[in-house]
């Protein structure tokens, strides 16, 4: 028994110290040479010695494997900035803990790209594709030689390939040979164009309530047309933004056939056609407001849009629902209908309005859009004690334009609508008028990190034909408030009555600006100043004070848009008109 209990002390002591053998070794890591530079993040991201310091290895011979791999990982990543004579050395004191590990880095001179040249086969009785500008490849002679340039480049050469119309063009061949007495580099690529295409049958799949013939007719090209990319991507965008359908995939044939024609194939998954939503506001002089809405963007099959609207707040009530049939007579013009009931409640007027509107819609490209419809609408109005009614008839024209890339929070684009109405009172005396308006925004993203965008908005208008108090009051222009120049009162920045209330403008002219500037991936900071007024007369009178509100707003984002906050101040108030401050709250940017 003594034996037996020798044997297993004996055993137990021996798995302790082997134990203790395969603890891990801690070490630290500690990187020069390069302090401070670009390369030394690329060298970071390549070393595991760095990047898994928080890993140690079991133990010193495990650390030492570790650093003989690093030495291969360091030594590629220098030759893909464009250091090919580089090179590192490291360095341990393998009795300390935890480990000293001295990864030190020579990275030698700087390679530069020296040529860029592109040889093209074409195959027996083809053209050759016409020339690439370097420009196009993202390449610059005399840049550094770094590997992720020549990768890139050989991407966008392709693609620019395709859009001259050889999309089953490949890579069949690239040298670079690297010159270490000159200290650069040359690349040769040499390309299999593969032959010229021209658009042939498109397949459609996965459609199930969505019609095909109007799919078919948002393609903007024509059997036979010579391939391009950029029609490829206009078809894509234009089914994306439809909103029809969850996925959308476009995918091209291995061969032309004996015509030289590709085939295409249009992949779709089709969404959920019916969506509602809604938002809400709140401004000091505003109050709070809510909007709900219903749509169906299919409603019979043929994409048709049948959209409801309401909008409660505590100057405004109103109840919109809108139809929209496409492609009437030929792709592109659409049948527009809509009709609306309102009721506002504001300082200088109360109305109620109902009125109907029909038309035509007209796509200009894919980013403009025309309309032209008639509407009818009969209004109450109480304004200073004093009762009218209109019944309108009008033939609004519309133009817009929206480059945008995002609905509720844009970094690039603008959106312009041009708005022209001319009035006729047809059971009164109301002489005739006409209003035009024209409301422009533009963005512009500056800076990546952190991220900040330019915004600006200018808004004019004026009313032709009458004075001022000869058009109804929520046919006039106001100035002020959420949305308008920021600081003063909802519809104050403008002429007022001895009571101190908004009497409204037969033209406006207002402008403004912002800085968006998003400090985290959830929080922005913006900056704003805005100006503007309502004029009276039926043209601005620049000899009349501006109104000029400046602020400063939180960005709250969100996966559906940012949520905003802002408080603005009138820099030229009016005593005992125009508050010190203005507060706004609400979901999406100001505009």
């Amino acid at each position: 028994m003594r034996l037996l209990a020798g044997f297993v002390l004996a055993l137990s002591l021996s798995v302790a110290a082997g134990a203790r053998c395969e603890e891990a070794v801690p070490y630290r890591a500690e990187l020069s040479g390069v302090e401070g530079t670009d390369l030394a993040e690329s060298i970071e991201a390549a070393s595991q010695l760095i990047s898994l310091q928080d890993r140690p290895p079991a133990s010193v011979v495990a650390l030492k494997r570790r650093a003989d791999d690093d030495h291969a990982r360091i030594v590629e990543a220098l030759r893909s900035e464009g250091y090919y004579e580089g090179d590192a050395s490291i360095t341990m004191d393998d009795t300390r803990r935890p480990v000293p590990v001295h990864i030190h880095v020579d990275p030698g001179p700087e390679f530069r790209l020296a040529r860029y040249d592109v040889a093209f086969h074409a195959p027996k009785g083809q053209p050759a594709p016409e020339p690439v500008p370097l420009d196009m490849l993202g390449v610059e002679l005399g840049e550094p030689a770094r590997a992720g340039t020549v990768l890139q480049a050989q991407d966008k050469l392709l693609q620019a390939l395709a859009q001259q119309g050889y999309p089953l063009a490949k890579v069949a061949d690239r040298q670079a040979v690297v010159d270490h007495a000159d200290k650069e580099m040359r690349v040769t690529v040499t390309v299999d164009s593969g032959p010229l295409a021209h658009f042939g049958t498109v397949t459609i799949e996965g459609l199930h309530q969505v019609s095909e013939s109007w799919v078919r007719n948002r393609i903007p090209w024509r059997t036979g047309d010579r391939f391009s990319l950029a029609a490829m991507d206009r078809l894509r965008k234009r089914l994306v933004d439809s909103r029809l359908f969850s996925s959308v995939r476009l995918s091209t044939g291995t061969q032309v056939n004996a015509n030289g024609e590709l085939p295409i194939t249009v992949a779709l998954t089709e969404g959920k056609k019916r969506s509602v939503g809604g938002g809400g506001n709140w401004s000091t002089t505003e109050g709070f407001g809510g909007q709900a809405f219903w749509e169906n963007r299919n409603l019979l099959g043929g994409a048709e849009t049948l959209r409801a609207e309401a909008t409660v707040s505590q100057i405004m009530e109103a109840a919109d629902l809108a139809y929209t049939a496409p492609d009437l007579r030929v792709p592109g013009e659409d049948f527009i209908a809509s009709t609306r009931v309102e009721k506002q409640i504001t300082e200088a007027y109360t109305t109620r309005t109902a009125g109907a509107a029909a038309g035509l819609s007209w796509q200009l490209g894919d980013t403009w859009r025309a309309s032209a419809s008639t509407a009818v609408e009969r209004t109450l109005q109480l304004q200073e004690g004093q009762n009218a009614s209109f019944t309108l008839v009008s033939l609004p024209f519309e133009l817009r334009h929206d480059s945008t890339d995002s609905i509720l929070d844009p970094s690039t684009g603008d959106r312009m609508v041009l708005t022209d109405q001319p009035f006729l009172n047809v059971l009164g005396t109301l002489t005739p008028f006409n209003r035009i308006s024209l409301y422009d925004t533009r963005y512009l993203q500056v800076f990546d990190r952190p991220r900040t965008v330019l915004a600006g908005w200018l808004r004019a208008g004026a009313i032709q034909g009458v004075g001022v108090f000869q058009v109804p009051a929520n046919r006039r222009f106001y100035v002020g408030g959420g949305g308008s120049v920021r600081g003063f009162g909802y519809q104050k920045a403008g002429p007022i009555d001895t009571a101190g209330v908004s009497v409204g403008g037969a033209s406006e002219l207002s402008f403004g600006g912002e800085v968006r500037v998003k400090v985290t991936d959830t929080i922005g900071l913006v900056p704003f100043l805005e100006g503007g007024r309502a004029y009276e007369q039926r043209l601005p009178d620049f000899s009349q004070e501006m109104f000029w509100g400046a602020g400063i707003g939180v960005r709250y984002y969100t996966p559906i848009g940012p949520v905003r906050a802002d408080i603005a101040f009138p820099l030229n108030p009016r005593p005992g008109i125009d508050d010190g401050y203005q507060l706004y709250f609400s979901l999406g940017q100001a505009f």
